[in-house]
């Protein structure tokens, strides 16, 4: 031995060397990596060592003998046996302490370890506490109270050895050891025993010596002392199984309302596929996971020859939703604050991966009890009267300025724990509650938009051709960005969506925590109106809470803080707040939502006279649906109200949440409206308002102008408009449809005998009422020749009821300064009957015939009436040259004798002298006489007028134009 360790002390060496770093390798790798990585390290070892002593043999011409060969053959295979006899001894040193280690550090085994489980304790947001979790609410079963099935459930899923090994499976650890090693995976190697032992004495780590412990309590302990059947009473009174149930008991009174006894083969292997994963595969959470795993159940069973291939194809056609029992149950609560604890609960273990019904620990959560109670009383119906029975609704309610959920409406009829809740798990389209946040805010973000940035609702279409439409399948032209989302048009919002560069959006709405449908890195554009995959009334509270505190995203939580009881370690919630916009886009956001607020909500919209914007949306069913079920075409899937004030965002859905034949929303529903009021009633009770920002501007628009434009003095009063604009992008023209109009230039007086002729250069057709302007504007405005036409129409139509046409009104001045009307023309000439002691300035406005508030000031000429000659003098009353409507009315005073006036030497001659004579002469276009102005068709007449008085006579002409 002497001999053998002074020839091969380099080769002792590095086997003890192997077997240190095997030890460590063992505690801190596990023992099979361990095993590979110095087996690899030695192989290295002694390839090199046989490769340099190659490489130190002399090379000789001679070849070798077969002796020779043997020899060294011999030697090399010694070095190795040597090597693995000190290998063996070492693993036997290694392992003996190893195992020595386990059973000296094992725990005791104590049975009443399986059923002490200390509460978890919650508080609500002012310290108080609202529940205590996990304490003793289990019901025990032995194993003859359990059905057959179940057993037989239990043990083909989970260890199908279970009546034949003594507590370790060792084919079933050597193949899951094999899977961890190749695939870093492998799971399936514990057996029922080891998972008491882990449940109850160990913990739930994955190291080698959590494993051996549980192997050895499992053989020396547990499986010693008690027979199989008090180890499956074990196993299946200890654990927790989802919806507040411990134990199978429990849970099958939980979810079928049976004893474990009388539970069928379809409900046995649901409730074995709950021990691997409770909380995932709880079906009231989450019943296509469950019926995934009852599936799985169902075929290992087949598979290991506990049921028959027709009860295997019986059982699969049974759903877990036929399954559950819906009625009341032992673990059933009333308690106004559990769906806040569901809440909770789930947020804690998807934070830290720990189920505080399962470990003690103490929740300081951020329930508002008031607020919470609220909430549950409409729930249950004691302060809002609901529609029908199936209608649901989800709620929640978030602190703007903390992000803390305060309370939420997780469904109406929930019974018992950890339920579904409508307000965290639901997944809707959210409709045009979307609209503020795909569509409005970024443009305001990004492109700089105002509160009244026009877009005009006219038909359109998607860019791939599919035409849209809005909710009432009409279109209302001009509207600004306000009007357009107080209103709720699908147009305007799709115009918006696509106007803004899409990456902008995606990462905005990101941002907010909203999950948009993404394709190539692209926002499909059925976002604007909120048609995608959808969002829960939590992340839309969340998002809109953005709007109300100055534009950041905080991330939403139910919870701050969690103490372990059993370590007193201490987990902080960690909150983010992210700016995600502009305060100046968050404060004009939250103008636009009190007007959407107003409009949609309509007579719900009072609460308490506080301040809230909000916005209502409704998604549609497809044409297929509508036809399968018979709806009506105003039938609506989903409703939402998204509302924030300065202090809490409030976001319901209502609606059901499966497609029921008797009820079903529609768009004239208010039902959900009613809510919100109740709802906000309790949330919204003060009167603070948000602070506007130094950096956004109110500035009056005149309403109608794009881009827009200032007011002018004239401008109707119900045509003005405050909006909103970032500081910089303020209009600073003044808009010229109202302005004051021009005067006449080249104002002239001409005296010819008794008539003065004044005449001018007349201004021209402003645009306000030019068809040619007005036609290249609604050209610009719109994509749509039938709604330009359209607009223009109506334009053209307010203009000839409200504005009129361009008239230039004639006045006389006197010496005082004082104006007195004389008549007007559309034309450049008026004739006025002057007399020597007539005033001497003349004043010529321009007008509009209707409206008159911007007329001119007024051009003025001064004329000499030393030349006026008298003797018989006649004018015309009105102006030479009429325009008459065809159609029109037109009375015959219009033309005969009545229509002029007459005067001899300035005195004025009465019709009833005798002495004056007035013959009138009325021909058509033709020439022909007639006695009559016909205005039923086009034609131009010619009226002369030949007066005689006191033997002197002269003649008047006037010409009538119908048209």
């Amino acid at each position: 031995m002497k001999k053998i360790v002074k020839k091969y002390k380099e080769g002792i060496i590095i086997a003890g060397i192997s077997l240190v770093a095997f030890i460590v390798g063992y505690f801190s790798v596990g023992l099979l990596k361990s095993f590979l990585i110095i087996g690899l390290a030695d192989a290295i070892y002694i390839g090199s060592v046989v490769l340099g002593s190659k490489k130190k043999t002399k090379k000789s011409t001679k070849t070798p003998t077969p002796k020779a060969i043997k020899k060294k053959k011999k030697k090399f295979f010694k070095i190795l046996a040597i090597i693995f006899i000190i290998g063996c001894i070492g693993a036997m040193v290694g392992g003996s302490a190893f195992i020595f280690m386990i059973v000296k550090n094992a725990p005791e085994f104590n049975p009443n370890n399986l059923y002490t489980q200390e509460s978890s304790t919650l508080y609500d947001i002012n310290g108080d506490v609202i529940a205590k979790l996990g304490s003793e609410k289990r019901e025990k079963v032995t194993y003859d109270q359990l059905s057959q099935v179940l057993i037989d459930a239990i043990v083909a899923t989970e260890d199908s050895n279970f009546f034949s090994h003594n507590g370790f499976d060792l084919s079933r650890f050597l193949v899951a050891s094999v899977k961890q090693v190749l695939t870093s995976g492998g799971g399936g190697a514990s057996t029922l025993t080891m998972q008491i032992s882990k449940n109850s004495f160990t913990d739930t780590s994955t190291s080698i010596t959590r494993k051996f412990t549980d192997i050895y309590l499992s053989i020396f302990e547990i499986e010693k002392e008690y027979t199989k059947e008090e180890i499956m009473e074990f196993y299946v009174n200890a654990p927790y199984l989802g919806s507040g149930a411990w134990g199978v008991e429990q849970a099958c009174q939980t979810y079928f309302g049976k004893s474990a006894a009388d539970i069928n083969l379809s409900e046995a292997a649901l409730i074995a596929g709950l021990f691997q994963l409770p909380s995932t595969y709880d079906p009231n959470v989450n019943p296509d996971y469950a019926e995934s795993r009852r599936q799985t159940v169902l075929y290992l069973m087949h598979r290991h020859g506990y049921i028959t291939d027709e009860e295997y194809e019986v059982a699969l056609k049974m759903t877990v939703e036929t399954l559950l029992y819906t009625g009341e149950t032992a673990s059933s609560s009333r308690t106004d604050y559990q769906v806040f604890i569901d809440t909770v609960a789930a947020e804690v273990e998807t934070d830290t991966g720990y189920n505080p019904y399962v470990v003690p620990m103490e929740v300081y959560t951020t329930m508002d009890p008031d607020k919470q109670t609220t909430v549950s009383a409409i729930m249950r119906g004691d302060t809002y009267t609901w529609e029908n029975d199936a209608v649901d609704a989800g709620i929640s309610i978030v602190d703007v300025n903390t992000g803390a959920i305060a309370a939420v409406g997780g469904g109406r009829n929930r019974v018992g724990e950890l339920q579904y809740n409508t307000a965290t798990m639901i997944s809707r389209q959210i409709g045009s509650t979307a609209k503020p946040i795909y569509d409005y805010a970024p443009g305001i973000e990004f492109l700089n938009w105002s509160t009244y940035t026009p877009f005009t609702d006219e038909e359109y279409s998607y860019s791939n051709g599919v035409s849209i439409s809005n909710w009432d399948r009409k279109y209302n032209g001009f509207l600004t960005l306000r009007s357009a989302m107080a209103q709720s048009r699908n147009i305007p919002a799709l115009k918006a969506f696509k106007s803004v560069k899409n990456s902008d959006i995606l990462s905005f709405v990101t941002s907010l925590g909203l999950s948009p449908e993404v394709s190539d890195g692209i926002v499909h554009e059925a976002h604007a109106i909120g048609g995608y995959n959808g969002e829960s009334p939590l992340t839309m509270s969340t998002a809109y809470a953005a709007f109300g505190n100055g534009g950041y995203y905080i991330t939403p939580h139910s919870y701050t803080k969690v103490v372990y009881k059993n370590t007193n370690e201490v987990y902080e919630k960690v909150i983010e707040k992210t700016r995600v916009m502009s305060e100046e886009t968050a404060y004009m956001m939250t103008s636009l939502l009190q007007s959407s607020a107003t409009s949609g909500l309509g007579a719900q919209s009072y609460v308490n006279g506080a301040v809230y914007g909000a916005k209502t949306g409704t998604s549609n069913y497809d044409q297929a649906t509508i036809e399968k079920w018979g709806f009506g075409v105003n039938a609506v899937n989903d409703l939402w109200i998204n509302a924030v004030s300065p202090d809490y965002a409030i976001s319901i859905w209502y609606g059901y949440k499966t497609i029921n034949a008797e009820y079903t929303s529609n768009s004239y529903t208010i039902s959900h409206r009613k809510l919100f009021q109740t709802l906000a009633k309790g949330v919204f009770k003060t009167t603070s308002n948000w602070t506007q920002p130094e950096s956004v501007l109110s500035v009056k628009v005149e309403l109608g102008t794009d881009p827009a434009a200032l007011p002018s003095a004239y401008t109707p009063s119900d045509l003005i408009v405050t909006e909103l604009f970032k500081e910089g992008t303020e209009p600073t023209e003044e808009s010229d449809r109202y302005s004051k109009l021009d005067d006449v230039t080249n104002l002239k007086g001409t005296l010819t005998n008794t008539t003065l002729t004044l005449s001018w250069n007349t201004i021209g057709t402003p645009n306000a009422i030019s068809d040619t302007w007005l036609n290249t504007y609604f050209t610009n405005e719109y994509t749509s020749s039938t709604h330009r036409a359209s607009a223009l129409a109506s334009r053209l139509s307010y203009n000839s009821s409200t504005i009129g046409t361009i008239v230039y009104k004639v006045y006389s001045k006197n010496t005082a300064g004082e104006l007195t009307y004389i008549g007007s023309t559309a034309k450049n000439t008026y004739d006025v009957t002057v007399t020597s002691t007539s005033p001497t300035t003349y004043v010529v406005k321009t007008s509009y015939t209707i409206f008159t508030a911007n007329m001119s000031d007024g051009a003025s000429v001064k004329v000499t009436l030393g030349n006026v000659t008298t003797g018989l003098v006649a004018t015309l009353i009105g102006d030479k040259s009429v325009n008459v409507a065809l159609n029109a009315t037109y009375a015959s005073t219009n033309y005969n004798a009545a229509s002029i006036k007459v005067t001899y030497d300035d005195v004025t001659v009465l019709a009833s002298d005798t002495n004056l004579k007035v013959v009138v002469a009325i021909k058509n276009a033709s020439n022909e006489t007639v006695t009559t102005i016909d205005t039923t068709k086009a034609s131009t007449y010619t009226v002369t007028y030949t007066v005689t008085y006191n033997t002197k006579t002269t003649t008047l002409t006037r010409t009538i134009i119908v048209k």
